[in-house]
């Protein structure tokens, strides 16, 4: 369900969960891979002490025709770990940017916009997580199809519009995925999506929190204690914490979109990924 921005700042106590990523579903070929990086350093996130609430924040671009690849953005962070970026972002917003604009790549032609981008990502530089980016070829098919295969999932899935499924499936399927190796037991999951194909209103969400709840079964091998699907303009509190996130992943997808296309063209990035 959609709840307002009310999360706790406590932290939990340790399980003795050692973080790694499920081989199920698109495990299969991104799990040796993102192991290795995750176990390279034990000294970060997510092997310290943990938040009571994990959020992930997720961003996608690639919608144009003349693009080549699809990209995906995913942010995730204890919050009760970023007291730090928290009051940075406060200082921000009250000292750079304090009409609330909110920072988007797209939007970056705009003057105060661009003044703010290297102090707002040089902030963002500090926060305690993991952001993870993925370019797909729109030459490729559609390769998550699990919900689908369910009675329930499939009728699920027919709430969005067919050209909306193959992008919502993505991006469950590698929020799924993530959090199988970022989050530990116990732990609320908060996740955020600031699209209105995908979550339009509440039922949708409502809806979309069903549908991930069947996506998470098959990739955790641990419990989680509550899982909400928001957007930011639903759990915004008015301190735009989640709107300056949402952020951080836009400006980060559209970097990576514009890099992708910039290799594809030179004939210097693989054709399919």
């Amino acid at each position: 369900m959609a709840t307002p921005f009310q999360v706790s700042f406590d932290l939990l106590p340790s399980s003795g969960h050692n973080p790694t990523f499920s081989p199920e579903g698109v495990g299969a070929f991104l799990g040796d891979s993102l192991n290795a990086d995750l176990l390279a350093n034990r000294s970060e996130f997510p092997f310290l002490t943990r938040g009571r609430t994990l959020l992930l924040v997720a961003d996608f671009g690639g919608h144009h025709e003349k693009q080549h690849f699809d990209t995906y953005t995913f942010l995730i962070l204890d919050l009760a770990k970023n007291q730090d970026w928290l009051a940075q972002q406060r200082q921000f917003r009250d000292a750079i940017l304090p009409n609330r604009r909110r920072m988007s790549f797209k939007a970056l032609n705009d003057g105060m916009r661009r003044q703010a981008l290297v102090p707002f990502m040089q902030a963002a530089a500090g926060i305690e997580g993991y952001l993870a980016q993925f370019a797909i070829s729109k030459a490729g098919g559609s390769f998550f199809t699990g919900p689908a295969e369910d009675e329930v999932g499939a009728e699920l899935l027919k709430r969005w519009k067919p050209n909306v499924q193959k992008r919502l499936l993505r991006v469950l399927h590698l929020s799924a995925f993530l959090l199988s190796g970022l989050s530990s037991p116990g732990q609320d999951v908060l996740w955020i999506i600031d699209e209105d194909d995908i979550a339009a209103n509440v039922s949708l969400l409502t809806d979309l929190t069903q549908l991930f709840q069947r996506v998470m079964a098959s990739y955790f091998s641990h419990s989680l204690r509550h899982i909400r699907c928001s957007t930011t303009g639903i759990a915004d509190d008015g301190s735009l914490v989640l709107e300056d996130l949402a952020a951080i992943a836009d400006l980060t997808t559209g970097a990576l979109a514009n890099y992708a296309q910039g290799l594809s063209m030179r004939r210097c990035f693989p054709e399919r990924v």
